[in-house]
């Protein structure tokens, strides 16, 4: 007699969740753009976008030899920070991303706990 019980109670939480799941599906998230396939291509996207700087010319150079690799160097770096800058914006939406999908998958999990708690008491309140 509990085994019959058991069937129509399972029966009748597909059918809920079912009928609940008919929802409009949310919309698309946005294309995102392709992540680098490993960690090390970044310092390799970022030298060829910025240019690898020429080495420091050493104690002995002259003032003016100084001076260009000096200049180099805040080109370099102001490349880099503009990089790294992008780089974050786009680390950023990431996050914003996955975050949205957790938080949408919470509501889904917490929706689908209230409809078999409600089926249980149902199910309890039958016999």
């Amino acid at each position: 007699m509990l085994f019959p019980r058991l069937v129509a109670a399972f029966a009748l939480a597909a059918l809920a969740t079912a009928s609940t799941a008919q929802t409009a599906a949310p919309a698309p998230a946005p294309a995102a753009t392709p992540a680098p396939a490993a960690a090390s291509t970044a310092p390799a996207a970022a030298e060829k976008q910025c240019g690898k700087p020429d080495p420091h010319p050493g104690r002995l150079a002259s003032n003016e030899k100084m001076r260009g690799w000096n200049k180099e160097i805040n080109t370099w770096q102001t490349c880099m920070r503009a990089f790294i800058g992008e780089l974050e914006a786009k680390a950023d939406a990431a996050v914003k991303i996955a975050n949205a999908a957790v938080a949408d998958s919470n509501a889904t999990i917490a929706a689908y706990n209230s409809v078999v708690k409600d089926l249980q008491a149902q199910a309890e309140a039958a016999k």
